[in-house]
């Protein structure tokens, strides 16, 4: 359990919350709620009623849908200072995809309930939830895009770079993205199958482009990558 002092340096951490005053942060730490997630454990499902808005502190979460065929398609790979859940919330209607951890994680919670009075008394903090319901909307539509027009390799190699600027680590070897995920995962990321993710980065690694081992994805050259991104 943490205390109001810690639920509020939390808060302040936040990319969402970071510009409120002493005394907004006070007035929401009242209404926030901790909330932890263990690895491969499903925090919400979709089409289940959504009236809770989550900030990630800690770990890594991935939002999903699947098809009518059975098949897995993953919207987003999320990490910390990332929020979400606010489609359904501001909707006041049921989840648009199902949530499940990567890794360990800690969140905040906060209610529709307790949200909604807070951001009538806190306008500034309604602009900034704006602004990401519209981030929202055009990673999505950059999403549907890149399956649309772009190849395998084009779309995966798009999808690590992104990963690996937010998550990677610089290693004698090359960038090591700090995230364990596996090849059913990257697949369901780009639109594929396993074996498609595997059979590319058995080519990659035989180009010294990318490898993959133990679940963590090394991009040996990044120039080679970007070249097969912007490749016409």
């Amino acid at each position: 359990m943490l205390s109001p002092s810690q639920k509020r340096a939390l808060l302040s951490g936040q990319e969402l919350f970071r510009k409120l005053s002493e005394r907004e942060l006070d007035d929401l730490v009242q209404a926030v709620h901790v909330k932890r997630v263990a690895a491969r454990e499903e925090l919400f499902h979709k089409d289940e009623p959504g009236n809770q808005l989550y900030v990630i502190v800690e770990g890594l979460l991935k939002a999903q849908t699947t098809s009518v065929a059975g098949d897995d398609v993953v919207f987003s790979i999320m990490g910390p200072g990332e929020t979400f859940g606010e489609l359904a919330l501001f909707c006041g209607g049921k989840r648009t995809a199902t949530v499940v951890a990567i890794q360990d994680a800690m969140l905040l919670l906060i209610d529709r309930r307790e949200l909604f009075p807070f951001l009538r008394r806190h306008p500034d903090a309604a602009i900034k939830l704006l602004e990401v319901l519209a981030l929202r909307v055009q990673k999505l539509t950059a999403m549907m895009e890149d399956t649309t027009f772009l190849n395998l390799p084009q779309r995966l190699g798009k999808r690590l770079l992104d990963l690996a600027e937010r998550y990677g680590k610089r290693t004698p070897e090359g960038v090591r993205i700090e995230m364990k995920i596996n090849q059913t995962e990257l697949g369901d990321l780009v639109a594929t199958t396993r074996e498609s993710i595997n059979k590319q980065f058995r080519a990659w690694s035989e180009d010294g482009v990318a490898s993959m081992s133990g679940g963590y994805v090394t991009i040996l050259d990044e120039d080679a990558l970007r070249r097969v991104v912007e490749q016409e």
